[in-house]
């Protein structure tokens, strides 16, 4: 049976490079929610359409898109890649207590997941980070502005080492956006931990401030894919 597993952890704590090293290394299909509203904020369409003008107002902010929105965008996703058989890794989705749980006759990303891939087999990791860590780690990113690869403080390349391309700030990696990001991951998505340990899912806390090796190790080992 596959997997699913979800990353939470503040920004700049590694999320996406650990999802992205398990869609590498284990046949995980890496759904990035941010990445993905990213594209749509910046497609042409944004531009015309009142929602997607919307909704990265509260992007650009630090503020978290509509609950309703993003859930229906993601619940479509994954069960789309639950029905090609692939192992699943979220990083930092579900974002509020109503996208992983629902309300009323709206269920959430959580009952999506358990109806796709079984209880026994969803698996939240938490990475922590001060929040020193994730303003100097942000505010520091540069990301490709083709492929959205990040930009490793080690590599002094002023293109993407991969494709090339130009590298660009990201609106959201302001260090007084960042503050806010913070402020909502705090209120608003670490309480979906709780939530679910209540609900006997599989959680771990890990360390997130030594390189992404040595993290990607701790994870693998906690996932059991090693």
């Amino acid at each position: 049976m596959a997997k699913a597993v979800i990353i939470y952890g503040p920004p700049g704590s590694g999320k996406g490079t650990q999802a992205d090293l398990l869609a590498r290394k284990f046949n995980f299909i890496h759904l990035d929610t941010g990445r993905y509203l990213e594209g749509l904020f910046r497609s042409p369409e944004a531009k015309k359409d009142p929602i997607l003008k919307r909704e990265k107002a509260n992007f650009d902010s630090g503020i978290l898109c509509t609950p309703s929105w993003v859930l229906k965008i993601t619940s479509e996703e994954t069960e789309r890649i639950a029905r090609a058989g692939y192992n699943l890794v979220f990083s930092g989705s579900p974002r509020t207590l109503f996208e992983a749980f629902g309300e009323g006759k709206t269920k959430g990303l959580l009952e999506t997941l358990t109806k796709s891939f079984g209880r026994e087999n969803i698996s939240v990791i938490v990475l922590q980070v001060r929040d020193e860590t994730s303003i100097k780690r942000n505010s520091h990113r540069l990301v490709c502005s083709q492929c959205g690869l990040p930009k490793l403080e080690s590599v002094t390349l002023g293109h993407c080492p991969l494709c090339a391309g130009p590298m660009r700030t990201r609106s959201l990696d302001n260090p007084e956006v960042i503050k806010v990001r913070l402020k909502e991951y705090r209120d608003r998505t670490y309480p979906i931990v709780a939530e679910m340990k209540k609900k006997k899912i599989k959680i771990t806390k890990i360390d997130g401030e030594p390189l992404p090796y040595k993290v990607s190790e701790k994870v693998v080992k906690a996932l059991k894919l090693g």
